[in-house]
This record gives structure tokens, C-alpha cells and sequence, in this order.
């Protein structure tokens, strides 16, 4: 209720306007009839209006106004008068009074004119509390504007939550504060900044969602502002943790919570309003993208860290190229690749490490992806700093700018490896077919040698035989044995092995590679001088992969010495060497009177496709497979070499041994009845190939044996159902049924007498056959083959199973 104050001389004015008037118009009043008394109350209580009388007993109303207006009292003053001038009404006006009554005034005039009076003054009051409410807005905004630009300024996410915990208790004054940062995966709120809260509390500030004041800022995403006079209990943060006031706000990501905003009041009375709740939310919001800021660029930071690590430590080669395709970067392994350092290859376009007629087919992939258009990753060869060639298969992705396509990030797959491993089954698929064609003239070979080869021998046995046709026909199975042998070394060389280690004696692996060389070392008037050590103990390796190794150097050996015109001669040399460790190991040594190779071609001829024969004469493979066999081997090899006075080519194994295990001994089958009762057997003879059967049917009557002879397997078990037999001779390869199928449908028939099944053939390079020799326990004799042999077989059979 707004308050006036009447001066006034006269009881019966100030008794009717404070009676009666003042209070029917909703006002309070206070009387003095004085001036002095008037001004005492002005001094003890401002009022909203003075009534002031112009003559009053002991001062003039003028006087007052003077008094009042040099104090500096803002009221406004309405002055009472029965009668008056012009002059004084402007006097009173300059003076301060906003109005005047002339006495008497009716109710009317009094409203009218208080109204007016006190219209202004709320209306100043009003605007002075505006101008108070704004300046405070403003100041509290400007707080604000420059707290969040604080905040979000930062990037240390520590730093941020503190200066954000600190910003709150400020712009609240509150006594402490403190951010919660929400856990989903655990459904709890866990501390991470506070301001005057103590390190003892701070240490067990961690609640669950469920049923707390935080967690019901989380789950509802709105605030909560509480104090305890209105509760009526003090508030409770935690347990043990009590608070007078309090007030919470949620720190909003989109419509996600991730945490709380919470200052409290612990002592102090003092409550948090609506504004101070409006400045914590609008702090809130600035610290919720602070917050989220700083995540995001730890997230860019780690992530940048990650590529940079990527980028530097990866197994392909990554480089970026301009729109004029020269580097800009590169990781290590492009350094390593090509033989630069970084600061060397940058600015430099990439056509001047590339070969012609690979840029020319790389280059419109290249110009298309700058243009902006799809592309496919493409092949490009490299030329390196030592003239090594580098295969890649390089895949590209646009980098972009504001103003288009700034460059190529480019991811480049070393197939240099792969490239090689290709050629290198190129190379092996050559040799297989090779070695298939040869396996088959080898086994075409060897049915007319048996021929040859066991007629040669029957005549051998006769004692009635001329001497001078006893010595031709020595001659022609010495030389029948001789081709026997050769094509022996072709199907060994010609078989598809798998590695397999045994004991081996490398004098006869050596021996055995230069028999398939002796013909054309022979033809080439190259000498052969044999240094091999009869003490040369055996040791762990596969003979097949020792005798590749020979061949190779056997013939690079040759070619060596062809160049060089005159007639060469190959030494091949082994020793048992002691190394400085004293470790034994075995020495072998290739060395020609060749051309020799020149020191910078000596470093590089293990090398994957080195050669330095023409296009066509040589794939540059063999001293690699060389050396990478003697690595498996876990030996070494190397080259010495002087350039036009040959070469010799070193290598050595250590000396291994290995477990061989005892052949259990196999019971005997009970003898034949037939072998018990007289010396000769019943045998039959099964081969596709009349000679063959002719011949052994010979061989074996000349052994004492009755032979019965067919040329196919299913004749064979048409007789072997009518006759008995002690024992089988069959060929493995027969056209309608080969000689493994013959061996099923014969121990269905008789089971004793087809374990006495022995095999003759030429075909031990088969992969099938070989796999069924190695696999079960079968006899067979290799064509060609001696008298002999053939009795020695058969005696086997007929006592013991003997896996062969």
C-alpha cells in the first residue's frame, strides 16, 4: 500500500484526508502539521506523495519544498492552498511540486491529482527497477558470454570441467559446486570436477541414477532447485552428504543427458531463485557443447594420431599426390621401396619413378580420378634408386578442398613379391610339363629296354654261346644298363616330390645329378674332375631338392664355360669342414674355368629374375630356388668369382642325423603248397605288352618256374578262377583294369595268394602309383631288370611281406 505523508496546520483538512479520503482511495497516511514535523518524517520514512500545505505556523510551504529538494529527497510533492497567485504556482512548480489543490477540493479534485502525481512516480520507480533488472541482465549475460567463451576455448577436458564447476559457483554464489558425467553402460553418475567440496567427499562421490537428486535430473533431463525451508529437512546430495540448498541441471547432447551441473549451499540460508537457476542452465548448455567440443576433438586427435601412425607404419606403401600428380607425402615404406629419403622424393611427380609403358597405361586412371570420375585400382611398376623393379597395385580417393579436387591419397600394394611367386609357378609349371613329357618318353623307353635288357641276359646264360657274340652281347646290356640308368635319373628328376627329409650321402646325390649332365658335358669338351670325400659322413636333408640344387649349378657351370669358347673343366669338390664355432659341416664346391661374373653381378645373382642372358635364355630363377633350398636347409651359399677366370660356387649343411625306426618284422605267410612239393612255381604273368610278356615268361621258365601269360586283368581272373597259382607277376598301367584293381578282385578270390602279387612296371613317376608304393605294403619290380633281381623277388614273396 503506498504511503502519504499530510502537512497540514489544519486538524479538520488532515483529519478528513487521512479518515476519510486517503483510505477509501487504498492509501496509507501519515500527519504532521508542521513543517518541521514534516520534514522529521521525511527523514525518518520516505513516502510515495507529500500533501503539503502552503502557510504553515512555523515555515512556508515554498520553504519546505526548498528543504526538501536540497536534501535531495525524490517525492513528489502536490501543494494545498486556500488561496494563491500565479507566481507562487510557478515557483512551487520549479521548485518540485508536481500538482496543486486549491482549498476546498472536493474527493474528485484529490483523486485526480494524487493519481497523477503518483502515475509518474511509479512509472519513474518502474523504469529505474528496469533499468536495474537490465543492467543486472546484461551484467550477468556479459558473465556468461564470457564464460562460455572460456569454456568452449578449451580443449583439455579437465581444465574445462573445472573452469565450468568454478563459472557456476560464481554466477550463483554459491558456497560449492560440482559436475557428474553420466555412465550409461553402468547406470551411475561419477565425479569429475568440484569447487570447495573437499578432497574426502570428491574421493566418494560416485551414486547411481536410481535414486538420487542427480539421477532424477538424468532421467527426467530437467532441473531441480530445493531448499530446505520449503522441504522442511535438510536436502541429501548422498548419504552423509546434507545441503540446505541446492540446485541441479542437466547437461543436454541433443535430447541425450550426459551429466549434471549442481551447485549447494552447506551453511548459508540462503536460496537459489529462478534466476540463478536460468544462469546454471544457460551455463549448462555452453559446458554441455564445451563438453562435447573437447570429446570430439580428442576423438579428431586419437583419430589423426591413429592415421598418422597408420600412415607411418604401414605395410603398403601411402602417398599423396597434388593435381600435377607430384608427392606431397609419404610414409616410410615408400622411402624403403624406392631408396629416397622423404625431403627427396617430395615435389617430385611420380612419372619419374615409373617406366614408360607403365605410366602410359596408369595415367588415364590417374587423369580420370582428378577429373572427378569413378576409377578402379590400377597397376603401376616403379623403377627404385639400385634399378630394382617395384610392382604395385595402387588404389586412389580424391582429396577435397573448397574450391574442388585438391589431390590423390593413394594406397599402393607392394606385388613385387606376388610377381615373382608367379613367375616362379610360371617357371614350375614349365618344369612340370617338361618333366611330365620326359617322365612319359622315360616310361615309353622303358618296356623295349626290359627287352632289350632281359633278352640280352638270357642269352648271357647260355654256356653254349660264342665267345665273340657273348662279348657283343655283353656290350649290348652293358649299354642297355646304362640307358637304364639314365632313365631312372629322369623319372627321379621327373617325379613330383614332396619334401620329405632323410638321411642322405651327398657324394651320391652329386654322382646321380651328374649322370643326367654327362652327355652334354661330354658334347660341350668339358672335363669333369671329381674331389668328393669317401669320408663324407651322411647327414638330415631331401636328396630331391640337393639334386635340383646341382642340376642348376651343374648348368650355369656349363653355359659359363660355353662363352668363354675354349674347352672348361668342372670340379666338383665336397669336404667335411669344421667352423670356427666347432661345428661341423659339409662343404660343397661347383666350380668352372667360365667367364666369370663382375663384382657389381656377384652381389645380385641370388637374386629373384637376375640374369644376364637374353630374353628368352634364361628366367634368372635358379639361383634363387638355390638359395632358398639350402636356407631351408639351414646352410649357406655363396659365390666366388673372378671376371674372366670362372667361378666357384660354395655351399654347406650342417650335419644332421635323425631317428630311424627298426622295420617290424611282418609274420610269414604259410609257403605255397605247390612250393613245398616241388622246386618249380606256377606264375602268372599279366602285361599289356607282348614282348614284356614274352620275355618274362622266358625268364622264368629259365628259372625252372611254369608261366602262364595274359595281356589283360580281366583274362587274368578268367584264368585265375580255373587254375591255381603260387604267385602273380602283373604291370601296374593295363588298359580296362589296372593291376591295383586286378589286386581288389583277387583277394576277394584267394587272399593268401594275392599277398604273393608282385608288380612290374615302368611308371614309379606316376603320382598315383608313387603315392600307392609309398602307401601300401606292395612289392614291385622296376623295369628294366635283372634275372637276379626277378629271383630274389620272388623268393621274398613267397617267405615274408616285405613293404617295398
Amino acid at each position: 500500500m503506498e504511503e502519504i505523508l499530510i502537512i497540514d496546520d489544519s486538524e479538520q483538512i488532515t483529519d478528513l484526508l487521512a479518515k476519510y479520503v486517503l483510505p477509501e482511495l487504498g492509501f496509507r497516511s501519515i500527519v504532521a502539521h508542521t513543517g518541521r514535523q514534516g520534514l522529521q518524517q521525511l527523514r525518518m520514512r520516505l513516502p510515495d506523495l507529500i500533501l503539503l500545505d502552503l502557510q504553515l505556523p512555523d515555515i512556508s510551504g515554498l520553504d519546505l519544498l526548498r528543504l526538501i529538494a536540497q536534501e535531495g529527497y525524490d517525492v513528489p510533492v502536490i501543494l494545498m492552498t486556500a488561496h494563491g497567485s500565479e507566481n507562487i504556482a510557478v515557483e512551487a512548480f520549479r521548485l518540485g511540486a508536481r500538482n496543486y489543490l486549491i482549498k476546498p477540493f472536493s474527493d474528485t479534485e484529490a483523486r485526480v491529482a494524487i493519481d497523477q502525481a503518483l502515475r509518474e512516480r511509479r512509472l519513474r520507480r518502474d523504469k529505474d527497477r528496469l533499468t536495474v533488472s537490465l543492467q543486472q541482465r546484461v551484467q550477468e549475460l556479459t558473465v556468461l558470454y564470457r564464460i562460455g567463451k572460456s569454456v568452449t576455448g578449451l580443449m583439455d577436458l579437465e581444465q574445462l570441467l573445472e573452469r565450468i564447476v568454478e563459472a557456476g559457483v560464481y554466477i550463483t554464489q554459491a558456497e560449492e559446486g560440482f559436475l557428474l558425467l553420466y555412465d550409461p553402460e553402468h547406470q551411475e553418475l561419477y565425479l569429475r570436477a568440484a569447487k570447495n567440496l573437499g578432497d574426502q567427499r570428491a574421493q566418494r562421490l560416485r551414486m547411481p541414477v536410481g535414486d538420487t537428486l542427480a539421477g532424477q535430473v538424468v532421467r527426467t533431463g530437467k532441473p531441480i532447485r530445493l531448499d530446505q525451508a520449503r522441504a522442511g529437512f535438510a536436502l541429501k546430495v548422498k548419504t552423509g552428504f546434507l545441503v540446505r540448498a541446492i540446485l541441479q541441471v542437466p547437461l543436454m547432447v541433443g535430447d541425450q543427458v550426459i551429466g549434471v551441473l549442481a551447485v549447494d549451499n552447506r551453511q548459508a540460508d540462503r536460496t537459489f531463485s529462478e534466476n540463478d537457476q536460468y544462469l546454471l542452465a544457460t551455463l549448462a548448455d555452453y559446458a554441455a557443447i564445451a563438453i562435447e567440443n573437447a570429446r570430439l576433438y580428442e576423438e579428431v586427435k586419437h583419430s589423426e594420431q591413429r592415421y598418422r601412425d597408420l600412415f607411418a607404419n604401414a605395410y603398403d606403401m601411402i602417398f599423396l599426390l597434388d593435381r600435377d600428380v607430384c608427392l606431397t607425402s609419404i610414409n616410410k615404406v615408400g622411402e624403403e621401396l624406392i631408396g629416397m629419403s622423404c625431403d627427396a622424393l617430395l615435389g617430385r611427380s611420380l612419372q619419374s619413378f615409373a617406366t614408360p609403358e607403365s605410366w602410359h597405361e596408369a595415367w588415364p586412371s590417374l587423369k580420370a580420378r582428378l577429373e572427378g570420375q569413378p576409377g578402379q585400382p590400377f597397376e603401376l611398376e616403379l623403377v627404385a634408386t639400385n634399378n630394382e623393379s617395384i610392382y604395385l597395385e595402387v588404389s586412389t580417393q580424391v582429396i577435397m578442398n573448397g574450391h574442388g579436387i585438391k589431390g590423390l591419397h593413394c594406397i599402393a600394394r607392394n606385388l613385387t613379391e606376388r610377381r615373382h611367386l608367379e613367375q616362379q609357378l610360371i617357371q614350375s609349371e614349365k618344369l612340370s610339363a617338361i618333366g611330365q613329357l620326359v617322365a612319359g618318353v622315360a616310361h615309353e623307353l622303358n618296356n623295349p629296354l626290359t627287352s632289350v635288357s632281359g633278352y640280352s641276359q638270357l642269352l648271357l646264360r647260355d654256356p653254349a654261346l660264342p665267345h665273340q657274340i657273348r662279348q657283343d652281347v655283353e656290350h649290348i646290356r652293358t649299354q642297355s644298363e646304362r640307358a637304364a640308368k639314365i632313365v631312372r635319373n629322369l623319372l627321379i628328376f621327373a617325379r613330383e616330390h614332396k619334401p620329405e627329409r632323410s638321411m642322405v650321402a651327398l657324394n651320391a646325390v652329386v654322382e646321380s645329378a651328374l649322370a643326367l649332365q654327362q652327355y652334354q658335358l661330354k658334347v660341350d669338351t668339358i672335363s669333369v674332375a671329381l674331389e668328393l670325400d669317401p669320408n663324407l659322413p651322411e647327414t638330415v636333408a631331401d636328396p630331391h631338392q640337393l639334386q635340383q640344387v646341382l642340376l642348376n649349378l651343374i648348368t650355369n657351370a656349363r653355359h659359363a664355360m660355353l662363352e668363354k669358347v675354349s674347352p672348361g673343366t668342372l670340379t666338383l669338390r665336397t669336404r667335411l669342414k669344421m667352423r670356427s664355432d666347432g661345428e661341423a659341416v659339409i662343404q660343397l664346391e661347383v666350380e668352372d674355368t667360365g667367364i666369370g661374373i663382375s663384382q657389381p653381378y656377384l652381389q645380385k645373382i641370388f637374386n629373384p629374375f637376375f640374369t644376364t642372358k637374353a630374353i628368352g635364355q634364361g628366367t634368372g630363377l635358379g639361383l634363387s630356388i638355390c638359395f632358398g633350398i639350402i636356407q631351408e636347409h639351414q646352410g649357406h651359399i655363396w659365390a666366388e668369382s673372378q671376371e674372366g677366370m670362372g667361378t666357384v660356387v660354395k655351399l654347406t649343411l650342417p650335419v644332421r642325423t635323425m631317428e630311424v625306426a627298426q622295420p617290424t618284422a611282418l609274420p610269414a605267410l604259410p609257403p605255397s603248397p605247390t612250393a613245398l612239393l616241388k622246386p618249380s612255381l606256377k606264375i602268372l604273368v599279366v602285361d599289356d605288352e607282348e614282348p614284356v610278356v614274352e620275355l618274362l615268361t622266358r625268364m622264368l621258365e629259365d628259372l625252372g618256374h611254369a608261366a602262364v601269360a595274359v595281356t589283360s586283368g580281366t583274362a587274368a581272373l578268367e584264368v585265375f578262377q580255373r587254375e591255381t597259382f603260387d604267385l602273380i607277376l602283373s604291370d601296374v598301367k593295363m588298359p580296362v583294369m589296372n593291376g591295383f584293381e586286378l589286386l581288389a578282385a583277387l583277394r576277394q578270390l584267394d587272399p593268401q595268394v594275392a599277398e604273393r602279387m608282385i608288380f612290374v612296371t615302368g611308371d614309379t613317376v606316376s603320382p598315383l602309383t608313387y603315392a600307392e608304393f609309398k602307401e601300401g605294403l606292395y612289392r614291385f619290380l622296376a623295369k628294366p631288370f635283372t634275372i637276379e633281381q626277378l629271383e630274389q623277388i620272388i623268393a621274398s614273396a613267397l617267405n615274408l611281406r616285405t613293404p617295398f
